[in-house]
């Protein structure tokens, strides 16, 4: 099936375009014998075809008056003109229905013109004969920086405007899946003001998405973060990741495919001999034209396929003001095909690489390129060479014009590579913003990355329904709550706003602030008191510590302060008669507009910054947000404080280094990345992260769920740590360290799965079967089967590590279940198994409410060892990738 063929003849003058087609006995000609279905973008697609006539001009000749004399009565006048309308009316109706059937004989006649034609015995096929040339232009969208925006339409402008017309002629345009549908209408509404014929490919949306990334390709598991890529140029490099959008690229660009749609719509018209499938840009002059159509009558009977050679524009203007004469032609010329010739575009050859060289070559009119050496091992190889090479001639010339870039036109090895490489940063950006154009639809900053808003809803009311083990829950949270509070209250006070500016100490004698890991926790466990038990001292307290080491900012105090939201302290009362008008009351926050700071430090450390999960602590301040805690000014800070960590993550050496580690700390690398992103409403780059993420589980995990990179750098700790290794440590620094790697996956899958815009990473398969589904089951079975060996102690020490795990991932299968999420057939059978398992066992670590970790892990003896006081460190310091009260947010 073609794509609509909307069919739009036009008045050969160009001031005056029609779109209705005037047939006559002494006009028709075998181009009319083709005549599609058409419908208007304007018309019902259930209106029936309509036929418009010329009747002729009811004017006399003689422009006599129908009338002799001015004495005429008007009684009289009026009479005759009566007579005259049903005279009229009457006649017309006669030449009508006798005009009809001859008007449908005279459309399936020959033309008398045309000797060569043969009329066949009625109901039987009209023989044609094939002598048209159908000049296609093939137009697609703009790809800033490769093209200057708005070229498409300014060129197509100067095309229907300055472009001759030839004769034995039919010029159509193919509008080839313009994304932008505003776009696109106006190039339509442009063409039917010519009156030109065009073809539509339409874009889908829902084809598109269904398409993903070529990841499994490249000659090691995550290459992109491998030392091969690391030294390869910037255009090598460039080039790699333009691979990873080839599915992506075939379709949007559909370069090769809109070509072979031309050539396959021309060999069905029925006089159509030589078919031009040109791209877009492409401009005939009048002697070009005459010269190839000079040729293709010479050569035509015995050749099938003609290149005419190109030249690029640095001015349109050139082509008015100059005389018209044979250029030079140094670029990548196009083709011409006989109605019958066999070969067509490779539809495997995207955009940029080598689309229309690749059938050159196999023509034999590039045989001093050297196509058939393959440049990297992961590109799709070219076809052999055609049966018909050699059955080409080059002939006439054809004009590319301006692309809006001088610096890319000029005839010079610069302006070649230049080009080359804005295409590709073209293509990559194009469907970068087109992927971020389809995520914005659903995607909202302001939701929370890690944490389920339903899940959250659902809790509280099952607490406000007095659920018992949901209770529990929040009654421990509230005594964690209350001790967090009383600490921070005394560490907070010296810096309040209520302090005198002039009496509070310096930025160096503030209290000595907590790590990041600590200051996460403590700053969810009072969002989620204050979310869930309504007391506001909870989010304020939250907010308090959020202001005082995130933003430099004064405490603001609980009574009379806090309940004012003055936008600026005032000393004087003298305007507190205007504190309830405006647009300011009643208050739209509850704290002050603007808080003074006591210091323009950062206080963030940058190395902690690594090593600890922040996805939950800016979950909490999109909470404490909502709830009116923070005021939308410091939200803002916030992003803006984030952002410049990103920064310093995505573009630092140390950041840069840390992506490119094959343990934990790659994965939580990931997972900072993508939920600050997140926060920052950085879409382009989430979507980058979350897909190119699926890159790393080929290498971290093995077919059978192994993770042989996590135990070889947990070996190395131990034997850095330790002069002989002691199996009791051994095996507890192997479950510390393969669970958190495990389980910053889980969390990094948990929240792409609550964003809902990019491919769900759960049951992503890499070419080695990996899995993180499987690896997350292979690890939790075999724990669960060793359990029963274990002493008390150490069973709780497992249950412990890995009951957050656990639900999370059961959690994990319940949602790619119910979003039909698609799995490898290669793999189907073995993540049905272990959905089944999870379902079945999960339990063995623990009921989902209990609150399993309180109780201390390791002795003091123990802690001698250096790994073991890593472990500890880590769990002190909150750095177990486990959020704090998990079960209240997230889990199912």
């Amino acid at each position: 099936m073609f794509p609509p063929f909307i069919k739009h003849e036009a008045n050969t003058s160009k001031s005056r375009p029609s779109n209705s087609t005037i047939l006559s006995p002494s006009s028709a000609s075998p181009a009319s014998a083709y005549i599609s279905k058409q419908r208007r973008l304007s018309q019902s697609p259930f209106q029936s075809e309509m036929l418009s006539l010329e009747l002729g001009s009811t004017t006399r000749k003689d422009n006599k008056p129908f009338y002799k004399d001015k004495k005429y009565s008007r009684r009289s006048y009026s009479q005759q003109s009566k007579w005259l309308k049903l005279l009229l009316i009457l006649i017309g109706l006669l030449f009508i229905f006798g005009y009809i059937s001859f008007f449908r004989f005279v459309k399936n006649t020959p033309d008398p013109s045309y000797p060569t034609w043969s009329s066949k015995t009625e109901g039987k096929a009209v023989d044609v004969t094939r002598d048209q040339i159908i000049l296609y232009r093939i137009i697609g969208n703009d790809l800033p920086p490769r093209h200057k925006e708005g070229q498409t339409l300014s060129n197509l402008q100067f095309i229907l405007d300055h472009e001759p017309h030839f004769p034995g002629t039919k010029k159509l345009f193919l509008l080839n899946r313009i994304i932008d549908s505003v776009n696109e209408a106006t190039i339509i509404r442009l063409l039917d003001s010519y009156g030109m014929e065009y073809i539509r490919v339409p874009f889908e949306q829902k084809e598109y998405e269904q398409l993903d990334f070529q990841l499994e390709k490249f000659p090691n598991p995550d290459f992109l973060h491998s030392d091969d890529y690391r030294r390869y140029s910037k255009v090598s490099k460039l080039r790699a990741l333009d691979y990873t959008y080839h599915v992506k690229n075939l379709y949007a660009m559909n370069n090769n495919g809109g070509r072979n749609t031309a050539i396959e719509h021309g060999r069905n018209i029925p006089n159509a001999r030589w078919i031009m499938p040109f791209d877009g840009n492409c401009y005939l002059s009048q002697n070009a034209f005459e010269e190839i159509r000079s040729q293709l009558i010479k050569y035509g009977d015995e050749i099938k396929y003609f290149v005419v050679p190109m030249t690029r524009l640095l001015n349109n203007s050139d082509l008015i003001n100059n005389s018209d004469e044979r250029p030079k032609t140094p670029e990548e010329p196009q083709i011409i095909f006989r109605y019958d010739a066999k070969e067509e575009y490779n539809l495997n050859m995207r955009y940029g690489r080598r689309s229309k060289l690749e059938l050159l070559w196999r023509l034999g009119a590039l045989e001093n390129r050297r196509l058939n050496r393959p440049t990297v091992p992961w590109e799709p190889l070219e076809r052999p060479y055609s049966t018909d090479k050699g059955n080409f001639k080059n002939i006439g010339w054809v004009f590319r014009l301006f692309s809006g870039n001088p610096q890319q036109e000029e005839n010079k090895k610069e302006a070649s590579s230049i080009r080359a490489f804005n295409r590709l940063l073209a293509i990559q950006s194009s469907l970068d913003s087109l992927d971020e154009t389809i995520a914005r639809r659903s995607f909202h900053h302001d939701k929370p990355f890690l944490y389920n808003e339903k899940i959250l809803t659902h809790t509280r009311y099952d607490y406000w329904t007095k659920n018992n083990r949901v209770t529990s829950v929040i009654d421990q949270l509230e005594s964690k709550a209350d001790l967090i509070l009383e600490q921070i209250q005394k560490k907070l006070a010296p810096i309040s706003s209520t302090t005198n500016k002039s009496d509070s100490p310096q930025f160096d004698a503030v209290p000595e602030k907590d790590e990041l890991g600590p200051l996460s926790q403590n700053v969810t466990i009072l969002t989620l008191a204050h979310y869930f038990l309504g007391n506001e001292k909870y989010g304020r307290g939250a907010a308090n510590l959020i202001r005082v080491h995130f933003l430099n900012e004064y405490a603001v105090e609980d009574e009379d302060e806090y309940n004012s939201a003055r936008r600026i302290p005032d000393d004087s009362h003298l305007l507190d008669f205007l504190s309830d008008q405006g647009y300011s009351f009643p208050s739209l926050s509850r704290v002050p507009h603007v808080v003074p700071k006591y210091s323009n430090n950062r206080i963030l450390n940058t190395s902690d910054l690594t090593k600890t999960d922040i996805s939950s602590l800016l979950d909490c301040i999109r909470i404490l947000r909502h709830m009116q805690v923070v005021t939308h000014k410091e939200y803002i800070d916030l992003q803006a404080i984030a952002a410049e960590f990103l920064e310093y993550l995505v573009t630092s050496p140390t950041g840069i280094h840390l992506a490119q580690m094959t343990d934990h700390r790659g994965v939580l690398y990931d997972l900072q990345v993508i939920a600050m992103a997140a926060f920052t409403d950085d879409v382009r780059l989430f979507l980058r992260v979350a897909n190119r993420c699926r890159m790393r589980i080929g290498k971290q995990f093995k077919e059978d769920g192994s993770q042989p990179y996590e135990e070889s750098s947990t070996r190395g700790r131990l034997a850095s740590s330790m002069n002989e290794t002691q199996s009791n440590i051994e095996w507890r620094a192997m479950l510390h360290y393969e669970t958190l790697n495990l389980q910053y996956w889980t969390l990094l899958a948990r929240g792409i799965q609550n964003a809902g815009i990019a491919k769900d990473i759960w049951h992503y398969t890499a070419a080695n079967q990996g899995q993180i589904s499987h690896s997350v089951v292979s690890h939790l079975r075999k724990y669960s089967e060793a359990l029963p060996q274990l002493t008390a102690g150490d069973a709780a020490f497992v249950k412990s590590r890995l009951h957050a795990l656990a639900h999370m991932a059961q959690a994990a299968f319940t949602h790619s279940h119910f979003s039909n999420t698609p799995i490898d057939v290669s793999v189907k059978e073995r993540t049905a198994a272990d959905k089944e398992w999870m379902e079945n066992n999960v339990s063995v670590f623990g009921d989902q409410w209990d609150l399993l970790g309180e109780e201390k892990d390791f002795d003091d003896s123990e802690l001698q060892h250096d790994i073991l006081k890593l472990m500890h460190d880590d769990e002190v310091k909150g750095r177990l990738g486990i959020p704090s009260f998990w079960m209240l947010t997230s889990a199912i």
